[in-house]
């Protein structure tokens, strides 16, 4: 049962400081969780370890964007009308360590793909449909045939796999309210490990992973793409 909304944020720290984001995150974690009191945030900083570089599910090779951090909200799906409050509330603290201008908004109904486990290593993947097929026959591919391929794959050392099914009239509310334009995305997709060692085990057989990538093919617009292995803050 779908019972939850996904709002995410996904920015960039002013010249990449990745040591300096995650001292921020930690130390304003309590305000930034303080816009959203009664639903989850999970708060994360890109992991650029030398060992992530060569894996298929990143391809940095290929021109997909990276991402320093990103700021995940769970919202009840009878609690959406606060998104926008939420994003209003997160702009000042959040212009304390990121900037603005790379902030990118999204919002919308989260699936559970698998059974939740938490774990401290995620990755943030927001992108766009292939334009050649329609927002309903995405949904359809990701959801009914993508997932069954993706999970097998993945294996045991995956404990959590979120589909986000991104509604753009709400993202556009989030993203004014948060003060920057929008972007426009179909998913975003978040799949949790225990750390690095599990996302590596999950990902670095290219045998495997080369049919799933393939299977992207004519469905995801692959210039579009953002995303990192995210560290949790907590």
């Amino acid at each position: 049962m779908q019972t939850h909304w996904r709002l995410a944020l996904m920015f960039d720290m002013p010249g990449h400081d990745l040591a300096a984001l995650a001292k921020a995150l930690g130390s304003l974690g309590p305000a930034l969780r303080g816009t959203a009191p009664g639903h989850h945030m999970r708060l994360g900083v890109a992991d650029r370890h030398a060992d992530l570089g060569g894996t298929a599910a990143r391809a940095p090779d290929k021109g997909w964007a990276d991402v320093d951090g990103a700021i995940e909200v769970s919202v009840i799906n009878d609690r959406t009308r606060e998104i926008a409050d939420i994003c209003r509330s997160l702009r000042p603290i959040m212009d304390e360590f990121c900037d603005a201008a790379s902030v990118h908004v999204m919002a919308g109904p989260m699936f559970n793909m698998v059974p939740v486990r938490p774990g401290g290593s995620f990755l943030s993947l927001a992108f766009r449909r292939d334009p050649a097929i329609s927002q309903a026959q995405f949904r359809d591919w990701w959801f009914n045939h993508h997932a069954g391929l993706a999970i097998p794959v993945l294996g045991e050392a995956l404990l959590a796999y979120d589909q986000v099914h991104v509604e753009q009239l709400i993202s556009m509310e989030a993203a004014a309210a948060f003060g920057v334009s929008h972007v426009e995305y179909d998913a975003y997709d978040n799949l949790t490990w225990q750390d690095r060692s599990g996302y590596l085990r999950s990902v670095s057989d290219p045998d495997k992973m080369g049919p799933l990538l393939a299977d992207e093919i004519g469905s995801i617009d692959q210039a579009s793409r953002r995303s990192a292995i995210m560290t949790e803050i907590v």
